[in-house]
């Protein structure tokens, strides 16, 4: 067993991810079969629920806008929390989504996430998601939030109602690109994301889970950033299929796992006792 006494164990744990429906889908039916799902995953025990963002491209991606369908979920759960898996997309400057998070925070009774993403192989995109970790604290916790950097600014942001979760609404980083992490990508997210969701396999959460280790100044932080992998369950398959990926997941160290159902989120897959961390 994996020890997470410096891990925010909020996200601990086995995490649903609704994968986008496809081009062909259609939206009728979405909301009703999100709503089902979530529920099933709240009956499960399952730790949090996670929705795609849509694609800009054209027809080819969810066809719903993501934050808008967690807080419909919000409603109709009880005990996951709710986020999004980003996808190397900027759409919303960082003050705009920790006011969008905040709602969600506010209508769920504290159960929001805020998900931030970056490319492991990209320096400029290292430097602009420490900044946004940046504002995002800001206007989640301070009270008149004012900062100025390169390529985000702030001034008096004022953010009411606030978050009520507590502990604060964690921040979470989906990290893509098969890249080496530099000192930069280790120092933008220990001690400002509270959880990076790592895609690539084991032997990716094994070099998140060893440099974050390394990159925390123990004598001054009490919690390490929390590394979640991911196992997607293919078209067709049943839970039993993701079984071997928990166990690389678990094995390289992670603290929790995203696992991926395909539309239409099938409800028997959810609550398959085959998923547990």
């Amino acid at each position: 067993m994996n020890d997470l006494s410096h891990v925010d164990g909020r996200l601990a744990g086995i995490g649903l991810w609704l994968r986008a429906p496809g081009p062909h889908d259609g939206a009728k039916g979405i909301l009703e079969r999100a709503i089902t799902a979530a529920q099933a995953a709240d009956r499960a025990g399952l730790r949090s629920l996670w929705v795609s963002e849509s694609d800009v491209e054209g027809p080819t991606g969810a066809p719903y806008e993501a934050y808008s369908l967690l807080g419909a979920l919000a409603v109709k759960t009880e005990q996951v929390h709710l986020g999004v898996v980003a996808d190397r997309m900027e759409r919303r400057a960082p003050s705009i989504l920790a006011k969008i998070v905040t709602g969600v925070d506010v209508i769920s009774h504290g159960r929001a996430l805020l998900t931030l993403d970056a490319d492991s192989s990209d320096d400029a995109d290292i430097e602009r998601l420490t900044e946004a970790l940046v504002v995002c604290r800001a206007v989640l916790e301070d009270d008149l939030p004012t900062w100025s950097g390169q390529h985000y600014a702030v001034e008096g942001a004022v953010n009411r109602p606030a978050p009520v979760q507590a502990g604060g609404v964690p921040l979470v980083v989906c990290l893509r690109g098969n890249g080496p992490w530099s000192s930069g990508l280790v120092s933008a997210i220990s001690g400002r994301a509270d959880v990076v969701v790592v895609d690539g396999g084991a032997d990716r959460v094994v070099e998140a889970v060893r440099l974050l280790g390394e990159g925390v100044d123990q004598s001054t932080s009490d919690v390490v950033t929390g590394v979640l992998g991911q196992v997607a369950i293919e078209a067709g398959l049943d839970a039993a299929s993701a079984t071997s990926g928990l166990a690389e997941m678990r094995a390289a160290g992670a603290s929790g796992c995203l696992i991926g159902v395909p539309f239409p989120w099938d409800t028997a897959i959810i609550g398959d006792p085959a998923l547990t961390w």
